[in-house]
Order: C-alpha cells, then structure tokens, then sequence
C-alpha cells in the first residue's frame, strides 16, 4: 500500500466520521422532537383518554362523567389501565418507526455495502 492508498483511507474514515457526527445530531434533534410529542389511548368509546409523552410517562387521564357513572370502580379501572396501554403502544410504534429511519440513514455509513458486496442487512 503506497502513499496515496493511505492518505484516501484516512480522508475516507474522515468523510465517515464527519457524517457519523452529523447523524449524531440528527438523531438527538429526533429524539428530543419525539420526547416532546404527547400519545393518547382511549379507552371506553373515547371516554377514557390516557396521554404519554415519547418515552411512555403518563402524563394525564380524563375520564368523562359518563364514564364514571356507568363503571364499577374495578371496571373503571381496568378501562383507565386500557387506556395507558394503548398510550404508551402509541409511543412505542412513534419510537419504533424513529429508530427504523434513523437506521436506514446510517446504511452505508462505515462501509457496509462494500463489505457485503451491496446485499442488504437489513432484517425486517
């Protein structure tokens, strides 16, 4: 390997360093977009609303009057305790799918292509 080999090398794992910083940034700035977004799940016809931020806290539940009148207290329960679920499976789908595009931005980020002869690796 002369010279000029190495000096390509090292500029091509500085171009790679360089994007990798970039995807860095993109990826804080979706995370904390995500962090920012509020979910909700209803439960009992829309009677029962569950709010969670990106990462699945709950932040609110409002039950209608309704709601209340027509539920025992362990029903009632169990409607509040569907809500949250279906909530936080909101967030999770919004994470999921985040992470599958930030994913997909990083393909070919260290060379992978190169390296599996451009066969994809992506599992799903």
């Amino acid at each position: 390997m002369d010279e000029t080999d190495r000096l390509r090398m090292v500029t091509e794992q500085l171009e790679r360093l360089e994007r990798l910083s970039a995807t860095q940034l993109d990826t804080d700035a979706a995370a904390q977009r995500l962090m920012a977004r509020e979910f909700t799940g209803m439960a009992d016809k829309g009677g029962i609303v569950a709010t969670v931020d990106g990462a699945g806290n709950l932040l609110a539940i409002d039950i209608s009057q309704l709601s209340k009148r027509r539920h025992d207290g362990v029903t009632l329960g169990d409607a509040v305790v569907e809500a949250i679920h279906a909530a936080e499976q909101t967030a999770a789908e919004a994470r999921a799918a985040l992470m599958g595009d930030l994913g997909a931005g990083l393909g070919d980020l260290f060379g992978a292509r190169q390296l599996f002869g451009g066969v994809s690796t992506d599992q799903r």
